[in-house]
């Protein structure tokens, strides 16, 4: 407790035991032992770990299933652009198709209102 400032012994006397307890196993120490630590050996513990701070143990990290990981996340990922690819195009040729269709339409209404003006022009034989 000494090796810490005056700041830290304020800080760390403040400290509930819970929270001391939580701080030392993410610290790496024992669960059990911590939980059957007194309130006094908690904070002579804990003033250790601040006085010479250690690296936080946490969760062992396997290599290969990271690369499973995130073989499975690309996989996933190409296959949405692919699927967003395949709507695009799709949405392509569905509207490629309706303008073809407008453009007959358009085509055979200039068709029939021909026919009708040539309907109602007079010919020359009937002059």
């Amino acid at each position: 407790m000494e090796k810490l400032t005056t700041v830290q012994q304020s800080l760390l006397k403040k400290m509930w035991n819970e929270h001391l307890r939580v701080k030392l196993i993410w610290a790496g120490f024992d669960e059990e032992e911590v939980m059957g630590l007194a309130c006094e050996d908690l904070m002579a513990s804990y003033a250790e770990v601040m006085a010479n701070p250690r690296p936080a143990v946490g969760p062992a990290i396997d290599p290969e299933l990271e690369k499973e990981k995130l073989a499975f996340e690309r996989q996933k990922c190409e296959a949405e652009q692919k699927r967003l690819k395949a709507e695009r195009e799709d949405k392509k040729r569905a509207e490629e198709f309706e303008r073809q269709k407008w453009k007959a339409e358009q085509k055979r209404l200039q068709e029939n209102k021909r026919r009708e003006e040539d309907l109602e022009r007079p010919s020359i034989k009937d002059g």
